[in-house]
């Protein structure tokens, strides 16, 4: 708790004003990357892949965009050559063995939760802080999520901002580098219920 504390502290300086940033966010891990998606964006609507590579002597790279058809991303899984995006019926398999040139294959399937896991770095991700595998040493790399929320009229306000991080392995190592992955608010909206006025039983 006290690492997380420390690193959202470290990463979250100030309250942005920002408009609404809707993104699926669905991502997976494979050695040595992180791949996460998004639909929708400030300048217009795309479905886009972006893989971030890591590594010991390179530190944290430049993402690469994918562009991908439009679809609901359903959940994702990655190997150490293949990334699978489910859609409801369709596999997309994006082979990136060779990061210059990826190679994007569909397969008809339907989707199976137990093979592509749903796991979101966006508005509907869980705070935290995850190790990341890569060719150094455990907990230089991780993916780290926070969240900040507030009270305002009509419900409660999330602010999330999600970091690829490089950190010392020392104990209470400094953070050498971050990459911001995702950054957006959405309204939790909270309704006043009004109390039902049940007539009184007679006697």
């Amino acid at each position: 708790m006290a690492r997380l504390t420390q690193l959202m502290v470290a990463l979250l300086f100030s309250w942005p004003s920002l408009a609404l940033a809707d993104s699926d966010g669905y991502y997976c891990v494979g050695r040595g990357y992180v791949a996460y998606e998004t639909r929708f964006a400030a300048s217009g609507s795309q479905h886009v892949l972006h893989v971030l590579r890591f590594s010991r002597a390179g530190g944290i790279g430049q993402v690469q965009d994918i562009p991908l058809d439009d679809f609901q991303t359903h959940g994702m899984s990655c190997s150490d050559r293949v990334i699978e995006v489910a859609a409801l019926s369709t596999r997309y398999l994006v082979d990136v063995s060779v990061p210059e040139k990826p190679r994007i294959k569909t397969l008809s399937a339907s989707f199976e939760p137990q093979r592509t896991p749903q796991l979101n770095l966006g508005n509907w991700s869980r705070e935290g802080v995850t190790d990341l595998e890569a060719d150094g040493q455990q907990g230089e790399f991780q993916l780290v999520i926070s969240r900040v929320s507030r009270q305002i009229a009509g419900g409660i306000e999330h602010y999330t901002v999600t970091h690829l991080v490089r950190r010392e392995t020392t104990p209470g190592g400094r953070i050498l580098a971050a990459q911001k992955l995702f950054e957006g608010i959405f309204l939790e909206a909270v309704h006043a219920v009004k109390p039902l006025d049940l007539p009184r039983g007679g006697g």
